[in-house]
């Protein structure tokens, strides 16, 4: 095994194991340990991963999941789009914060330069907020299997 690990990176070995799997299987975190060379949990074990979702979804159109205190589930086709909202909702959660930071800063002791970025920042931050609220109810709405707009739910 070692001579395979110094001619390939541990992700990509990761990776060609993964991709060699089914929709649905699981690996341990006893098994990946294995497999890399790395114990769990450890620093270098959670960048492999992180290295392996991306070499897996790039190369072979697959993901998996994070089967908490077990493992990784390889990811079913149909709940790709579930995987992707909960990439979305938590950017959105991101930029909540940051629009929460805006809100709550303390003008009245900024510099008048201060205060210009500021007004200029918000007034994007404002518009950005109302724009990612309607992305997100939209995408809420789409991924949903019973769509309201689909077909076979419209009623003449």
């Amino acid at each position: 095994m070692n001579e395979i690990i110094e001619n390939k990176k541990k992700s990509e070995i990761l990776a060609e194991k993964i991709n060699e799997l089914n929709y649905g299987d699981v690996l341990t975190h006893e098994q990946i340990a294995s497999l890399i060379e790395e114990d769990y949990p450890s620093n270098k074990y959670t960048s492999t991963i992180a290295k392996v979702k991306k070499l897996l979804l790039k190369k072979y159109n697959k993901a998996i999941e994070n089967i908490v205190g077990d493992g990784y589930r390889v990811v079913d086709p149909d709940d790709f789009v579930k995987q992707s909202l909960k990439h979305y909702k938590r950017g959105f959660n991101e930029m909540q914060k940051g629009y929460d930071t805006l809100e709550y800063a303390p003008t009245k002791d900024m510099t008048k330069e201060g205060r210009d970025t500021y007004r200029r920042v918000h007034d994007r931050a404002i518009t950005l907020a109302a724009a990612m609220k309607g992305a997100s109810v939209e995408l809420r709405t789409l991924g949903q299997k019973k769509h309201p707009m689909a077909l076979e739910n419209i009623k003449n």
